[in-house]
């Protein structure tokens, strides 16, 4: 029971970055092609990720969660800009 719980969870996070990520509005910045690509990408790979584990039951580890958990932290605190995440810090 709460193993289910616990990967229901980690699915919902999955989906909300990945809903975060879709979207970002840029309001007038330009478009980056590599950042895209690599948004695109990302997105692609949590919502089959969150697949995996609703449909396919697959077990997840306390680690998998706290990295579902982190990356979704990230990504409403930069409010889905991927190249936010990705710049270095000054």
């Amino acid at each position: 029971m709460l193993s289910t719980l616990f990967a229901t969870l980690v699915a919902i996070a999955h989906i909300i970055t990945a809903l975060r990520l879709v979207c970002f509005r840029r309001r007038g910045s330009r478009i980056r092609r590599g950042i895209a690509l690599l948004a695109a990408l990302l997105i692609g790979t949590l919502l089959c990720n969150a697949v995996d584990i609703m449909v396919f039951e697959q077990p997840v580890t306390i680690w998998q969660g706290s990295l579902a958990i982190l990356l979704l932290i990230l990504v409403y605190r930069s409010r889905g800009n991927l190249a936010a995440l990705l710049r270095p810090a000054p």
